[in-house]
């Protein structure tokens, strides 16, 4: 199911962290975050009356403030691409303080950008405040939504509006595998793209995506459709170093969603850095198959025998989690082992279809806690009584224990690494849950 995205737009200190908190912090089914620029979270996913959507928090990232004073319209690149980034814009204003110039700007542009505006008047907390919703019409923008985002008051009858166009459901056409490349900008994610759907063997065809900016890539590989979410870089540079990353996290949140395997592209002359760590963080966490690809291997200098693998232990000491994931070096320039990319995607693909045989999974428990039993732990000693695989992409194991908390972290971890040794898994994150007998 693809997902709408609604983005938080306004002027500073008007409650747009405050909102976002609200309508996240109450919803039970979040499942990425993204780290921003001055909050721990800018874009999560959240679900109101059945309708999933991603929502996007703008706070701290649009400059009002510039050094000259001038925002008659939302000109700046940032803005432009937090619109951009949006099926539905949610314009919030402070009803404390009525209709400002900024208010103004923001909404004349808003009008212009063609996107589905709600607007949402902030801080009415008393009955008699209400009447000064009513002054709002004249940013027109459609009918005023008084709420309280600090209290939740008319946080509810909000949503109902944001989400009464969204679909509950999207039937997508057939594919074999959904394919997301990803990565910082200029690391050659685009590059790749093209050489990927530019092979001789391929069958390509362009599908719209879920917003008007997106095109979906389908190509026949060795008679399977593999779909290639398009995840190009920002359209044009951003004014600020920070916005650069906040969008291109945008971009992971959405196309995450959307992929089985993420390929996460990375600079290979500089290695991880904070961004590309954030970024396999995401994928971590969602549970995504992943393959890992070293790109601009030809600008590397001074290479030998051992420099790959020098590459590889590098980027696992700034990105130790990820360790799991099948990995090398190419370049999309000369395109050297840029066919491995779909052998590797395909190899990630199928290793998240297994499903071990419940029996099976038993036996191999047995064996690996006689190697090695649970210690003491938080005042007991642990004992699994049975397991089960629960579910596929991921893989997750349940196992029935007498008491979870017995069962220290690093005992968790010796599972986990004898699973895979045991059963592969290759490029895919492996769960393991307890649950008390």
């Amino acid at each position: 199911m693809s997902l709408r995205t609604v983005a938080i737009i306004g002027r500073p200190n008007v409650g747009k962290s405050t909102l976002f908190n609200r309508i996240v912090g109450e919803r039970r089914s979040v499942v990425h975050e993204t780290p921003g620029v001055t909050r721990d979270r800018i874009a999560e996913t959240t679900d109101w009356a059945g309708h999933p959507f991603i929502l996007l928090d703008t706070g701290g990232i649009i400059p009002f403030g510039e050094a000259d004073g001038a925002f008659d319209s939302l000109v700046t690149t940032v803005a432009q691409d937090t619109i951009a980034e949006a099926d539905l814009v949610l314009m919030l204003v402070d009803g404390k303080v009525g209709p400002m110039a900024w208010d103004e700007a923001i909404a004349r542009d808003l009008r212009r950008c063609g996107k589905p505006v709600v607007l949402a008047v902030n801080k009415i907390e008393k009955p008699d405040e209400e009447l000064g919703v009513h002054e709002f019409h004249s940013l027109g923008l459609g009918e005023p939504h008084g709420i309280s985002a600090l209290h939740g008051l008319g946080v509810g009858d909000l949503l109902d509006e944001v989400v009464k166009e969204f679909p509950q459901h999207e039937v997508d056409s057939p594919c074999d595998c959904k394919v997301a490349i990803l990565g910082r900008p200029n690391v050659g994610k685009s590059s790749l793209l093209n050489i990927m759907t530019g092979r001789n063997d391929a069958l390509v065809s362009d599908m719209p995506g879920t917003t008007r900016d997106s095109i979906h890539t389908d190509l026949t590989w060795h008679g399977k459709t593999i779909r290639l979410i398009d995840t190009a870089g920002l359209r044009r540079k951003a004014r600020v170093q920070e916005a650069i990353e906040v969008f291109s996290n945008m971009r992971t949140v959405r196309s995450l969603e959307q992929c089985d395997v993420a390929v996460l592209v990375v600079d290979a002359q500089a290695g991880a850095v904070t961004q590309d760590a954030k970024i396999a963080g995401l994928i971590h966490d969602a549970g995504k198959g992943v393959v890992v690809v070293f790109n601009k291997w030809d600008l590397v200098p001074d290479k030998d025998t051992h420099t790959h693998r020098a590459v590889w232990e590098k980027f696992t000491d700034a990105v130790p989690f990820l360790g799991y994931a099948p990995w090398f070096t190419g370049s999309a320039l000369t395109r050297q082992r840029t066919g491995k990319i779909l052998e590797l995607v395909w190899e990630v693909h199928q290793q998240r279809q297994k499903r071990i045989p419940t029996s099976q999974f038993n036996d191999f428990l047995e064996r690996i806690v006689r190697i090695q039993q649970p210690r003491a732990h938080r005042g007991g000693l642990g004992k699994i009584y049975y397991g089960t695989q629960a579910e596929k992409e991921p893989p997750t194991f349940i196992l029935s224990v007498n008491e979870p908390r017995f069962f220290a972290r690093n005992y968790l971890r010796y599972i986990n690494n004898k699973i895979r040794e045991e059963f592969g898994f290759t490029g895919n994150r492996i769960f393991v849950k307890l649950k008390q007998h």
